[in-house]
């Protein structure tokens, strides 16, 4: 568990990312997150560097004229979003509203900054990732999520 005084290893960065922890510690992680801007840092370095090997792997985009990477499908599932940084302890319910490889489009109640990294909790994945717009829509808004990391819970 972790104390204000003692920073948070970057292998249980790794697991809060991917949503492995169990809900103790989680809740201690969040509370020392709340105070401790390193380990906030140093928990969006943690996506940043797995984003990266993520693209490593990653293959060519779809070729197909769309300028999009990725062919987008369309959904309607339900996820609970958490700003991760600026960080947030708070998570509120949002809907995913269409998917590809690369991003996903969620409509959420709640405005967020571009650039935001966020945390979405899925029925059976969780997934990291950049706001890269927000506008607005009927009662809420329109969020376009550019993913980091996916990983299945």
């Amino acid at each position: 568990m972790p104390e204000h005084s003692k920073h948070i290893e970057e292998k249980d960065l790794e697991l809060y990312l991917k949503a492995q922890l169990s809900d103790e510690s989680i809740a201690a992680f969040e509370a020392h997150l709340g105070g401790c801007k390193e380990c906030v840092n140093r928990l969006a370095e943690q996506d940043k560097c797995l984003w990266y090997l993520a693209e490593l792997s990653a293959g060519d985009s779809a070729g197909d004229g769309d300028k999009r990477r990725y062919p987008r499908v369309v959904t309607d599932e339900a996820a609970a979003l958490q700003v991760i940084n600026p960080f947030s302890v708070d998570s509120w319910d949002v809907r995913i509203v269409n998917v590809s490889k690369g991003g996903l489009r969620t409509y959420t109640p709640n405005n967020l900054l571009p650039g935001s990294l966020l945390k979405i909790k899925m029925r059976y994945s969780v997934a990291c990732g950049d706001v890269r717009y927000c506008v607005r829509a009927d009662n809420g808004f329109y969020a376009g999520v550019r993913l980091h990391d996916y990983f299945v819970r």
